[in-house]
């Protein structure tokens, strides 16, 4: 086992630590369908989401990979936005999934984004 004090710099990998720079909460009940491609009209339960990104609960996450886009139609308590995400990291444990990086929102589905989360702020959600 090689310890710290004998690592070369060029042993270090770099990976881009994950700054949460916006709010994102917690929305059971929340769906997202996926519209087009391989895995249309599957829905997945999100788990998390904020006006960047979202996470889809699955129970196969490794199946999807990195880098797949999908167009995913979101609803939640009756309202609903779609938007079209890059998977950009994949978790088995504590949670099983997928993250997706919202890559493109028209300014309609950016509106009812940014509703649903400061709604669920202002409710402590």
């Amino acid at each position: 086992m090689v310890k710290g004090d004998d690592l070369e710099e060029e042993d270090l990998q770099l990976e881009e630590v994950e700054r949460r720079r916006e709010p994102r909460g917690l929305f059971p009940g929340m769906t997202a369908t996926v519209k087009e491609g391989a895995y249309a009209g599957r829905s997945f339960e999100v788990v998390e989401a904020s006006r960047r990104g979202l996470f889809l609960k699955m129970d196969a996450p490794d199946s999807v990979p990195l880098g797949t886009r999908f167009i995913v139609e979101v609803t939640y308590r009756g309202r609903m936005f779609a938007c079209d995400i890059e998977i950009a990291r994949k978790e088995i444990a504590p949670r099983r999934g997928i993250a997706g990086k919202i890559i493109a929102l028209d300014e309609a589905s950016a509106a009812v984004l940014t509703e649903i989360i400061a709604t669920a702020q202002a409710n402590g959600e």
